[in-house]
């Protein structure tokens, strides 16, 4: 029951802001609380992927105060809040990894994120479509977790398709497309993997070759939908409207992610050391060009809104940011957390498929692929180490079965290529 109401807590907890080192969680404060009870130096050894995540992120934390401290001379209150998110992370990795350890776990923090976005996320709501993508998205997001579950376990495959698609339809009429994407790639894997394909190199591009037919037939029919202005809204719309080809996905995702090329520049002009913590873009060079492929200078992304509130170098990737941040050293660690966390998904969307929690894997996999490649810097301290740690955790559970921890006397097999087999057989 306490280590529950701990859950409860963390989940909980998120909502809340505490002044301290820029800005601390909640949540953050009870992994802190937790830690001197939660660490054991033998995990490192039982689960060589937690000890290997960590010391990247330790070496994240070195390439920060090499950069902040000798090459850009960052200010005290930049660099702080930087190493502050890099310590916060590794700490949440080691007492996450423990305490989101059975699937009663996993499930009482999914129930309990969904009440805190219910209760406390009314303050990010300016608009409606904002209301929708960041208030509601998130519940809908969580609720589908928990129902998708609770039907896997019970063999319901189909009704928990029915509803994943439901979900899906609801997210693209309301301009919520990645989560939208997220519900009907997650439902593809699912379906397919549930019907007991034994998956092979030769026909993962056949399923590949199926699912992107599939894509682009509803991509265009939701194209077609939102140039009638049937869904999709105003945003939709105006975003769709100025693609020299709007039945090209790939525009679409340029156009939406124009911060990826503002870090590509920013890369290149510090591509050894990068510009430090928190960085600031001091002339707007860098936003410049997210409103050359956004907006062309009005509406949500006006120039003069970006100077009055912030000036960060924008680049909305997890794996971009750590290299604009500290350099190429940066960039190296983070995408070798990236890496390692996305082995470990990828073999249990292949081989999981007994686990009661596998609709769940999937989703966070997908969910975890685009964090890294189209979301802040930031997501490696907030939603990376929760979502790690579910799968790390199945991980091994699949891998030395449910119960290798009711003995804690009994030896763990210690073998490399053992505990990391290959992700096709």
């Amino acid at each position: 029951m306490f280590k529950k109401i701990k859950i409860a807590a963390y989940a909980l907890g998120s909502a809340l802001n505490v002044p301290l080192v820029g800005q601390l969680k909640g949540n953050e404060i009870v992994a802190l609380l937790s830690l001197p009870f939660t660490f054991k130096a033998r995990d490192f050894k039982d689960y060589p992927y937690l000890r290997k995540i960590v010391y990247a992120l330790l070496a994240l934390l070195l390439f920060q105060f090499i950069t902040d401290v000798f090459v850009v001379h960052n200010s005290m209150q930049n660099f702080l809040r930087g190493w502050a998110g890099t310590i916060m992370s590794i700490i949440s990795f080691i007492v996450l990894f423990r305490m989101m350890d059975t699937e009663s776990a996993v499930m009482t923090y999914i129930f309990f994120a969904m009440i805190k976005n219910i209760l406390f996320t009314d303050d990010i709501v300016d608009s409606d479509m904002s209301f929708f993508k960041f208030k509601i998205v998130p519940i809908i997001a969580s609720a589908l977790q928990l129902i998708a579950v609770y039907l896997y376990k019970r063999g319901k495959i189909m009704l928990m398709m029915g509803i994943m698609a439901c979900a899906c339809l609801l997210c693209f009429a309301n301009d919520a497309r990645s989560t939208g994407m997220l519900f009907f790639v997650g439902a593809g894997i699912i379906y397919v993997m549930s019907r007991g394909i034994r998956i092979t190199r030769q026909k993962i591009f056949a399923i590949l070759f199926i699912g992107a037919t599939v894509f682009e037939m509803a991509y265009v029919f939701y194209v077609n939908a939102v140039l009638s202005n049937e869904i999709g809204g105003g945003h939709s719309s105006s975003q769709i409207k100025r693609l020299d080809n709007p039945y090209n996905p790939f525009e679409l995702l340029v156009t939406g992610r124009g911060e990826t090329f503002a870090a590509i520049t920013a890369i290149g002009d510090k591509p050894l050391f990068g510009h430090g913590s928190w960085a600031l873009d001091k002339d707007l060079k860098y936003y410049k060009i997210v409103l050359s492929y956004q907006d062309e200078g009005t509406g949500e992304f006006d120039l003069k809104k970006a100077d009055s509130v912030d000036r960060y170098i924008p680049s909305h990737s997890v794996l971009m940011g750590g290299w604009i941040s500290c350099g190429i050293g940066g960039f190296i660690a983070v995408f070798l957390i990236f890496w390692w966390l996305m082995k470990m998904a990828f073999t249990l969307v292949l081989h999981a498929q007994d686990s009661n929690l596998y609709p769940l894997y999937v989703m966070l996999t997908i969910g975890l692929l685009w964090t890294f490649l189209f979301s802040p810097f930031q997501h490696l301290r907030f939603t990376i180490p929760v979502t790690g740690c579910i799968l790390m955790n199945g991980y091994y559970d699949w891998l030395y079965g449910p119960n290798v921890e009711d003995d804690e006397d009994e030896e763990q097999p210690v073998d490399e290529a053992e505990k990391e087999p290959l992700l096709l057989n």
